[in-house]
This record gives structure tokens, C-alpha cells and sequence, in this order.
């Protein structure tokens, strides 16, 4: 079941408290208990770097609530 890159891992700037992502294949769930934080002046471009999580091979998508 291919849910497409819209349903993909955020960056990890964008990623919410509280979202959680999920591998379709085995049901692994990774939840974010902590948002990403930048100091002043600092260019999310250049410190986030996830981009993507990956589980039995495949990208985890977000689980929709």
C-alpha cells in the first residue's frame, strides 16, 4: 500500500508533538514527543537533515488519527 511522498517524513522542522509515523509493513510507530528547535539565525536548510525514516525497507508515512 503506497500512500505517496504527500504522506511522507516530514522534516524534522516540520514535524509536530504529537505526530507519529508508522511502517505499513511491520506496525513499528515512532511518535514526536519534542519539536525541533532553532537557535536565532540559524537556517532550518541547513540543520534539519531527516529525510526519511525507513523500516522492512520501506519509508514510514504518517498515521492519520
Amino acid at each position: 500500500m503506497d500512500k505517496g511522498k504527500e504522506d511522507a517524513v516530514a522534516r524534522c522542522d516540520e514535524m509536530r508533538e504529537g505526530d507519529v509515523y508508522c511502517c505499513e509493513h511491520c506496525g513499528l510507530e515512532i511518535e514526536v514527543v519534542g519539536e525541533c528547535s532553532h537557535e536565532e539565525g540559524e537556517e532550518a536548510e541547513e540543520v534539519c537533515r531527516i529525510e526519511e525514516f525507513v523500516c522492512c525497507g520501506e519509508p514510514m508515512t504518517s498515521k492519520e488519527e
